[in-house]
């Protein structure tokens, strides 16, 4: 699996957002919440959607020396409250389990500062630690849980606090590819089509001084010589080299800069 895990991106066949519930269709744009990632340890693989719990919204195993394998799984909730008032929610829930839950301090994430706790419950294979990176942001809560057996926890601290230390935020879609060329690549390729969508509104513009701006984006883009030369090279660009990334977000990357061409100034 590629390295930069796409935690509320591609999953299920939906972009699901930070900002709503698990998405029914897919979304055409970012919510100002943005997009969720972490980066979980080496050569995790990612647990089939369709049998997770539906509060998770995506999870990553590994391999232990036992059957229970460590994981790492990601909660996204709507809370409005004060990172305090949710931790206290959290520990009165665990203790009614029976669980004991122990508060950890903080944590600094690349979104920010987090709280870290931990809590543990016994399970048919024995008594299992879940250590928790909670964040509270733009009226979300974000849950990053990592679970492993008790007794081989230790085993997999170190990969499970790098992993929580890289929880970030990101509103550019962009930012999930993993290599830094295929970024480069593409904000080059959107950058071509920005710099000839600019050349046609110019030429249209001098054509025709009395044509409202409006009318003016409308007829360039639908003009059969920008379709074919430029738009529909660029959408093969996006759903050729990046299959990798899914339909969804590269439906993403192509309303996104549609709109960015129609907000674009004119004189």
């Amino acid at each position: 699996m590629r390295k930069t895990l796409i935690a509320l991106a591609i999953l299920c066949g939906c972009f699901i957002h930070a900002a709503n519930s698990p998405a029914t269709k897919p979304q055409s744009s970012i919510p100002d919440s943005g997009i969720v990632l972490f980066t979980p340890p080496t050569a995790w693989h990612m647990a089939e959607p369709s049998a997770l719990p539906p509060h998770i919204r995506v999870m990553v195993v590994g391999k232990g020396p036992t059957t229970f394998p460590p994981s790492m799984n990601l909660n996204v909730q709507n809370f409005n409250g004060t990172l305090k008032e949710y931790l206290k929610i959290v520990k009165e829930t665990n203790e009614a389990q029976g669980y004991e839950w122990k508060d950890l301090g903080s944590i600094r994430t690349e979104a920010g500062n987090a709280s870290l706790s931990q809590f543990d419950h016994k399970s048919q294979w024995g008594v299992i630690r879940m250590m928790q990176v909670i964040l509270i942001k733009n009226g979300m809560v974000y849950i990053l849980s990592a679970s492993a057996l008790a007794d081989e926890f230790s085993m997999f601290y170190k990969d499970f606090f790098a992993a929580m230390r890289s929880l970030r935020i990101t509103k550019d879609p962009i930012d999930m590819l993993n290599s830094s060329q295929q970024k480069t690549q593409l904000r080059n390729a959107i950058q071509i089509v920005k710099s000839q969508w600019q050349t046609q509104l110019a030429k249209k513009r001098s054509e025709d001084q009395k044509i409202t701006p409006d009318a003016i984006k409308e007829t360039v883009f639908n003009n059969p010589d920008f379709q074919k030369s430029v738009w529909t090279t660029f959408k093969d660009t996006v759903n050729q080299k990046y299959g990798m990334m899914g339909p969804d977000w590269q439906l993403i990357i192509i309303n996104n800069t549609e709109k960015d061409l129609f907000d674009t100034q004119l004189n």
